[in-house]
């Protein structure tokens, strides 16, 4: 007999203490994202980028501790994909021509970039793998909070006993919505983490950037949460995943004007107690930073 999945439903709480680094007159994600893709930041942007119609925390999350998470019951729901990015450049005008204007009269140079879209689930970057393709379940609208201005970055390991090795698809998707069910059994509204980086160093969409996350204690607000999948306690992470990561980190910095000093791992946090992302991925974080901030 099968048993349907009832979360929890409250409002994530908001932290108890502000981000000192955010200012009046920080620039939202929404519009950080949207005018990195019109500056050419990333230069094989799907057209989807805005895909889907998503309707759409604070606590440790589960995947980061050691505990064994059990399969929960799947839910039917499919997001399906709706309006895509579009993009519309300034065509170059020729070397006759005057005035910006192009040679040929009947054509006109169009308004500065245009984006049409409904971004209703922006991800945090705009190549990564959208959520309707692994989510069986909405995100509830109503329990989450708007993500603040961007201060920071934070990289976690799942933790979990159940080790994945795979990168088909199929099973990743399961191992993106098997967080988002634990979450939401733990009163969270949706997965935790905006960005998801599988064993082959495929980029995953979590949470839309537009919601604050669900995966530091105490300081979510204004906090990209990115996951590399794996429990790097048990596990090394892949060649691929840490080149992913790397170029993520480089990304996230450059669109959200996120300062030096300003890239954690969860366990970095003062008051965090965890050993996430695990012994074997903290050093390689390191790394990384002193080399994008070389």
């Amino acid at each position: 007999m099968r048993v349907d999945f009832k979360p929890v439903s409250c409002r994530e709480p908001s932290d108890p203490q502000p981000d000192p680094l955010r200012i009046v007159g920080m620039a939202e994600p929404e519009a950080m994202v949207s005018a990195a893709v019109v500056r050419g930041d990333f230069l094989q942007v799907s057209r989807r980028f805005f895909v889907g119609a998503s309707l759409m925390g604070t606590l440790g999350l589960a995947a980061c501790t050691s505990r064994k998470v059990a399969q929960l019951p799947m839910g039917e729901w499919r997001e399906p994909p709706t309006t895509a990015l579009i993009v519309e450049r300034q065509p170059v005008a020729s070397p006759d021509s005057t005035d910006g204007e192009a040679s040929n009269p009947s054509s006109k140079v169009p308004a500065p970039n245009r984006i049409a879209s409904q971004p209703t689930n922006i991800a945090a970057l705009p190549w990564a793998k959208p959520r309707f393709l692994w989510a069986k379940g909405a995100p509830m609208q109503a329990d989450l909070n708007p993500m603040l201005p961007i201060t920071c970055v934070t990289v976690h390991h799942d933790g979990l006993d159940e080790l994945i090795w795979s990168s088909r698809t199929a099973d990743v998707a399961a191992r993106i919505e098997l967080y988002r069910r634990g979450h939401l059994g733990r009163g969270w509204a949706d997965i935790g983490y905006h960005l998801v980086i599988d064993r082959g160093g495929v980029l995953w969409q979590g949470r839309s950037i537009r919601w604050q996350g669900a995966h530091v204690r105490y300081h979510n607000e204004g906090n990209i949460g990115v996951l590399v999948m794996g429990n790097f306690d048990e596990q090394k992470p892949t060649a691929a995943q840490l080149a992913t990561l790397k170029k993520v980190l480089v990304e996230l910095r450059t669109t959200y004007d996120i300062k030096r000093g300003r890239v954690f791992t969860h366990k970095e946090w003062p008051d965090a107690q965890t050993a996430c992302p695990g012994e074997n991925l903290q050093p390689r974080v390191a790394s990384i930073r002193k080399q994008i901030l070389a």
